[in-house]
């Protein structure tokens, strides 16, 4: 681990904590500022300024008692993910979104090029162990086949819904991972995923079956 990875994993679950595990959802008083923060965070980048100010309960209404009635709210999981990499002090060095898409597209594209310096980019989940600071990227529409291969032309078929957790822990004696990701469940949670003897993931996320890998993004940061 490195310096930027470490602070990656320590971010991660200090937000983690601040959701109670999963437990606090967007909306709550108690942390609808903090998706504010994760927006916030993210438009200070020029082409996301549109976005400061946003929070938890940008785009939902209450009723008089103050329960939820209307949640239409900007799905924020690549804002937390922004966030994170920000924080951790990835600088310039990662291409920051709004939208998972952003940042896995330029990944692929790097994986393209043998002599690309890049420091985030996209390898095959069944060729690549993940490593504390990666992303693991999949999809969630299940009209499409997104692949490693196939997920570039989908995007710019406007034909995705990606979404990105970052590794925070490997136990290759157990053979698992744990990720953690914003908006999973409208709140940050964190998965395990099993791995096989080569320290490899399977095809899907462990929480949804029709969540298909597209790939792991190495960080060499």
């Amino acid at each position: 681990m490195t310096e930027f990875t470490d602070a990656v994993a320590r971010i991660c679950r200090e937000e983690l904590a601040s959701f109670r595990n999963g437990q606090l959802k967007e909306t709550d008083e108690a942390v609808f500022r903090r998706v504010g923060d994760y927006w916030n965070e993210l438009a200070k980048q020029p082409d996301s300024k549109k976005w400061e100010g946003y929070n938890g309960r940008s785009d939902c209404e209450f009723d008089t008692s103050g329960r939820l009635i209307r949640n239409k709210n900007k799905p924020w999981s690549a804002a937390f993910i922004s966030f994170v990499a920000a924080k951790a002090g990835a600088g310039d060095n990662f291409r920051y979104g709004a939208s998972h898409s952003v940042y896995i597209v330029r990944a692929l594209r790097q994986a393209a090029n043998p002599s690309s310096t890049d420091k985030f980019i996209a390898r095959r989940h069944t060729q690549h162990a993940p490593r504390v600071g990666d992303l693991i990227a999949c999809e969630r529409r299940t009209d499409t086949d997104a692949t490693f291969d196939t997920y570039i032309d989908l995007v710019a078929d406007d034909k995705f819904e990606a979404h990105c957790d970052f590794v925070v822990e490997i136990d290759r004696q157990k053979r698992k991972l744990i990720t953690i990701g914003g908006n999973v469940g409208n709140s940050v949670s964190q998965k395990t995923w099993p791995l096989d003897g080569q320290g490899r993931i399977g095809n899907h996320d462990p929480n949804s079956s029709i969540a298909k890998v597209i790939c792991i993004i190495e960080c060499r940061l």
